[in-house]
C-alpha cells in the first residue's frame, strides 16, 4: 500500500490557511464584503494591495543581478535579493521595484496583486492569498506560476510558451486553456470547477492532477511523456476510462508510471465509474495498460492511501 498524504499536501495547507478544500472550494482563503481596489500598474514594478487585518506581509523577491529590491509604502525601503523579509506596511498598498525574476508573496491575504510591470519574471508563488483574478499575459519569460488557494474565477496562460509549471489547485476556474504550452511539464488544476480540459499537444507534459473537477471525458492522446495522473474525483464513466487507458503512452517499469482512479474518502464526492473487472472491453483496456504500457492503476482508499488495483 502506497501513502498517498503528497498528493493530497494542498490540501492539507489550504485547511490550515483556513480554505475549503473541497472541490468547490468557493470561500477561498477569505471573507469580507466590497470589492477591494486594482492593484495598479508598475513600471518595472509588482504593486500589492493588503487586507486592512494584514499590514504585516512576507515577501521574497529574487533580482536576476542579485541586487536589492526597492519597496514603497513599508517601513522598509529595500529588500535583499533571495532572502524572506518581513514588510510592514504603513497602508494598504505596497510597491516593489527592481529586476526581479522570482516573487513569493504566498500566505499574505492579499486583495490584488499586479506583477504586470516584471517582464523578466520567471517564477510566480502566490499561494493562499485572496486574488479574485490575476494578469499574468505578457510575462513570456514565466516558467513557474503557483497561485493555488486563491478566488480565481478565471486564469489566463495563453502564450506563456516558456511555462513549465502550473499550480492552480483551489480556486473557482470553470475553464483553462492551455493550449500552445509546448513546455508545460506539470499542470495541477484539481479542485476547480472544470467541466472540460483539452491537454492535447502538450507534449512535454509529465504529471497532471485533474482530481476534483466535473470532466466527464479526459483525452490523453499523444502524451508522450506522461507518467503520473491523478483524475479521481471527476465524471468519467466506463467509456471514458476505456478511451483513457487505450490512450495511456507506453511506459518502462523504471519509470514507475502512475495512475490515480478514484477515491473511497467519505469526505470526497466521487462520480467516475469504479469497477474495471468488466465489461470486456474495460477490463481488456485496463490490464493492457497495466501488463503492457507498464502504468500502476491505484484508489485512494478512506484513509487517504494510495492502493494498487
Amino acid at each position: 500500500m502506497t501513502k498517498l498524504k503528497t498528493i493530497f499536501f494542498a490540501a492539507s495547507a489550504l485547511a490550515l490557511l483556513g480554505v475549503s478544500a473541497c472541490k468547490d472550494p468557493s470561500d477561498g482563503t477569505g471573507g469580507g464584503t466590497g470589492a477591494p481596489p486594482d492593484a495598479p500598474f508598475v513600471e518595472g514594478g509588482a504593486s500589492l494591495i493588503l487586507s486592512p487585518d494584514k499590514l504585516d506581509i512576507t515577501v521574497k523577491g529574487t533580482t536576476a543581478d542579485g541586487t536589492s529590491v526597492t519597496v514603497e509604502g513599508c517601513t522598509e525601503t529595500t529588500l535583499i535579493s533571495g532572502i524572506e523579509t518581513v514588510l510592514h506596511a504603513k497602508g494598504s498598498l505596497v510597491i516593489l521595484k527592481g529586476k526581479i525574476t522570482s516573487l513569493d508573496c504566498s500566505v499574505n491575504r492579499l486583495n490584488s496583486l499586479n506583477v504586470q510591470g516584471l517582464t523578466a519574471l520567471q517564477v510566480l508563488s502566490c499561494v493562499g492569498n485572496r486574488l479574485t483574478e490575476l494578469n499574468v499575459q505578457g510575462l513570456t519569460a514565466l516558467k513557474e506560476l503557483v497561485c493555488w488557494g486563491n478566488q480565481l474565477n478565471s486564469l489566463n496562460v495563453q502564450g506563456l510558451t516558456a511555462l513549465q509549471v502550473l499550480n492552480c489547485f483551489g480556486n473557482r476556474l470553470t475553464e483553462l486553456n492551455v493550449q500552445g504550452l509546448t513546455a508545460l511539464q506539470v499542470l495541477n488544476c484539481s479542485g476547480n470547477r472544470l467541466t472540460a480540459l483539452n491537454v492535447q499537444g502538450l507534449i512535454a507534459l509529465q504529471t497532471l492532477n485533474c482530481f476534483a473537477n466535473q470532466l466527464t471525458a479526459l483525452n490523453v492522446q499523444g502524451l508522450t511523456a506522461l507518467k503520473e495522473l491523478l483524475c479521481g474525483e471527476n465524471q468519467l464513466n466506463a467509456d471514458a476510462f476505456k478511451k483513457l487507458f487505450n490512450d495511456l503512452p507506453v511506459r518502462a517499469y523504471s519509470d514507475n508510471a502512475s495512475c490515480y482512479l478514484y477515491t473511497e474518502r467519505t469526505d470526497d464526492t466521487e462520480g467516475n465509474h469504479t469497477y474495471f473487472s468488466a465489461p470486456p472491453d474495460l477490463s481488456d483496456a485496463f490490464n493492457n495498460a497495466k501488463t503492457v504500457k507498464k502504468w500502476k492503476m491505484y484508489k485512494v482508499d478512506a484513509d487517504g492511501y494510495g492502493v494498487r488495483i
